[in-house]
């Protein structure tokens, strides 16, 4: 069965914090939060919870079918996901290119997100 939208999106937060290997309180924090107010079933909250304890990546699922405008959301939130931790890491960088390609968000839209998050860079 394929996984909901909002698992899909709590999937890339995850892996995008994941990205440099480890998981620094504050990103686990966030996402604990994250998982907490989500509307998810019993079942997808068990899911989104062991992205806390196991190093996941990026949903199989491509997320081109939603609109530009929770596109870029989505992107500001990797962004600001990857800086958590108050370290950007390369493996941060290079999952950013990848989550941007996925997402389908054009390159000078990415660079201007990017620039309006304190610490990306």
């Amino acid at each position: 069965m394929a996984e909901s939208q909002i698992l899909s999106v709590i999937r890339v937060w995850a892996a995008m914090a994941w990205a440099d290997g480890v998981l620094a309180e504050a990103e686990a924090e966030s996402l604990r939060r994250l998982v907490g107010s989500a509307d998810l079933t019993a079942d997808e909250r068990a899911v989104a919870t062991t992205f806390v304890t196991t190093r996941c990546t990026l949903p199989d699922t491509y997320l081109t079918a939603l609109t530009p405008e929770a596109r870029r959301g989505i992107y500001r939130a990797a962004c600001r996901m990857a800086v958590v931790d108050r370290a950007f890491a390369a493996a941060e960088r290079g999952m950013l290119d990848k989550l941007r390609d996925l997402l389908g968000v054009p390159a000078d839209v990415a660079t201007e997100i990017e620039a309006d998050v304190p610490g990306l860079g």
